[in-house]
């Protein structure tokens, strides 16, 4: 498995080549009236770029993160990135992205929210002076996206589970701990509430049953990830090793997904599928073995450690489309490659 030092330049360069894109370019927008049939970028001055809003937002991310790298240091493109992102992420642009998410609550809910947050999040954690500017700039999105969360979750009946932008449970995770990083306990508090009401009371988990024809995540492990985050030690050792009892190293849904056609928009979500249900692994297989450490059962540490022998074969179709001519690929799945990346290095 390659590093993901290995993958720095060629996904900067999908990178810049996506935020700087204007075109094919999709507005999932409602529109009012005809005042707002104008460009995209005039409704959205930052993120009018890489197909659509939400991809944008995680292409800069993604550009962020990778200007961390050691590899980016002395890098050609290094400049030119940073450029990019502070003109792309001025103040006047995130106040204008502010007010158009505050004045379409529902929009980009909640997929693109927590990209927002957790571009603001990488920024303000960043060793560049220049990238930790920008998360001053962005925060006015992130305290927007935080408000609008408050607002939100106690109005909403039951999650979404479909393996799409729409899953509750991937966002708030994302959600969550930008939150975290920033003490905005009316957030954690508003999440963890939520969390218990959506999930608590889930058992067994039916991963057979679980894929369509354009996932990208795992309903049933974008779960188990949120609630990782929010259950305690002792009931979480209860809770994980039940919720994840019919997943096994043989189950179809640790399968790669053979992709009949690229070209077509939502087929390609299934790159990133097995990227994120790869990422998903990492992250449950150690709170599993914690859980086995916890309990004294070796059968639920067999368990982890099988999950995890899925991981590269699950990571391999994703990682080869992330850099692929294939637009409709291309345009997001580097930002999935590279956390799985990330988390495969650890």
């Amino acid at each position: 498995m390659p590093t993901p030092e290995d993958f720095v330049r060629p996904f900067a360069e999908v990178a810049l080549a996506n935020i700087t894109r204007e075109y094919p370019f999709a507005a999932h927008h409602v529109a009012r009236g005809l005042v707002d049939i104008v460009p995209a970028s005039e409704k959205n001055p930052a993120f009018a770029n890489s197909f659509d809003w939400h991809s944008s937002v995680h292409m800069h991310y993604l550009l962020a993160s990778l200007l961390g790298t050691k590899s980016a240091r002395n890098a050609d493109w290094r400049d030119e990135a940073i450029e990019i992102l502070a003109s792309h992420l001025s103040e006047d642009n995130m106040r204008a992205e502010a007010d158009f998410l505050r004045s379409n609550p529902s929009w980009e809910r909640p997929y693109g929210w927590a990209w927002a947050v957790d571009l603001n999040r990488v920024l303000n954690a960043s060793e560049i002076s220049e990238l930790r500017t920008l998360g001053k700039h962005t925060q006015v999105l992130t305290d927007t996206v935080f408000d609008l969360v408050l607002e939100w979750l106690p109005k909403v009946p039951e999650p979404v589970r479909h393996g799409v932008h729409s899953n509750t449970a991937f966002a708030l995770r994302r959600i969550l701990i930008a939150a975290r990083t920033q003490d905005r306990d009316d957030v954690v508090e508003a999440i963890a509430k939520a969390a218990r009401r959506f999930y608590a009371e889930d058992q067994a988990w039916n991963f057979r049953q679980e894929r369509s024809g354009h996932d990208f995540l795992s309903p049933g492990l974008c779960e188990a990830d949120l609630m990782a985050e929010i259950l305690r030690q002792d009931e979480l050792s209860d809770w994980l090793p039940g919720f994840l009892s019919d997943l096994a190293p043989e189950s179809p849904a640790l399968r790669p997904v053979e992709i009949l056609d690229p070209t077509d928009g939502q087929q390609s979500h299934l790159y990133g599928l097995g990227l994120s249900v790869a990422a998903s692994l990492m992250r449950l297989a150690p709170k599993l073995l914690s859980s086995a450490e916890h309990s004294g059962n070796h059968e639920v540490a067999d368990h982890a450690r099988g999950l995890l022998t899925t991981v590269d074969h699950l990571m391999a179709p994703g990682l080869e489309a992330a850099v692929s001519d294939e637009y409709m690929a291309s345009h997001w799945v580097a930002t999935f490659a590279w956390e799985s990346l990330v988390l495969r290095n650890h």
